[in-house]
């Protein structure tokens, strides 16, 4: 229904190895050899090795938490459908894909019908898509009739 965030295991297993290199290193040098600062060298290693381990711990926590949110919202928001007032730029580009700005009549089962305007990242392929008086498959929060997600 959307797009996932997929993690590159092998990605991740490159930086494994090289977590598990730090460790070890941090175990083989020698308890006298020092940074060129002066500190000791096993503890650089074994700090160079939290971080990778922290950063990729954090990356794989936010896709996992990222994709368990979409999950939700798929679940449990409404299927409804949207006419597409006006399209319009707002100046932002993210990986070369513009960021429009939608005014959208929303006909929801669970609210009033309305206008809602939504901002999101449109590949420029789906543009053709997304044309004004089109009409778009969107899901709608059961609490906020405001809170859409176009799909």
């Amino acid at each position: 229904m959307g797009m996932r965030m997929k993690i590159n295991w092998g990605v991740f297993g490159i930086f494994g190895v090289i977590i598990i290199g730090f460790i070890i290193a941090g175990f083989l040098v020698s308890p006298d050899a020092k940074t060129d600062d002066g500190h000791p060298l096993n503890i650089f290693f074994w700090g160079m090795a939290g971080m990778f381990l922290l950063t990729n711990s954090t990356v794989v926590l936010w896709a996992y938490l990222s994709n368990r949110r979409r999950e939700i919202r798929e679940k449990t928001w409404m299927d409804a459908e949207a006419t597409i007032l006006e399209v319009g730029e707002t100046g932002t580009y993210i990986n070369n894909q513009p960021r429009l700005r939608f005014k959208l009549f929303v006909n929801s089962p669970i609210h009033p019908p309305g206008e809602v305007v939504l901002k999101k990242v449109i590949p420029l392929l789906a543009l053709s898509r997304y044309q004004q008086g089109a009409t778009v498959k969107i899901k709608v929060s059961p609490d906020n009739p405001e809170d859409i997600m176009l799909l």
